[in-house]
């Protein structure tokens, strides 16, 4: 029988108020994604962020899902979310 790892999701205040203020139909596609990294916390879609290691990005249309991965805890936390403005969406993520 094939063992499954479920990872808890975290979401972080500042991506609590950003998801928050997504548009409806973006909203509910980012809710039903974060759900599914509780059971696979790297998607094909995921790419790891060169200059961040750990760190995941996630694209949906032109939206952006940022997270991270312990995989010591088997905890995913959802960092931030909202549309891809520049190179300074990626910068001062949380460490949370």
């Amino acid at each position: 029988m094939p063992s499954s790892t479920h990872y808890r999701i975290r979401v972080h205040p500042e991506a609590v108020r950003q998801m928050a203020r997504l548009p409806g139909h973006v909203r509910q596609r980012v809710r039903r994604l974060v759900a599914s990294l509780a059971d696979n916390p790297r998607p094909t879609e995921a790419i790891e962020l060169r200059d961040l290691p750990g760190r995941y990005r996630i694209r949906i249309d032109r939206w952006r899902l940022i997270y991270r991965v312990d995989d010591e805890v088997l905890v995913v936390v959802i960092l931030r979310a909202g549309p891809k403005t520049g190179p300074e969406f990626y910068a001062d993520l949380p460490d949370a």
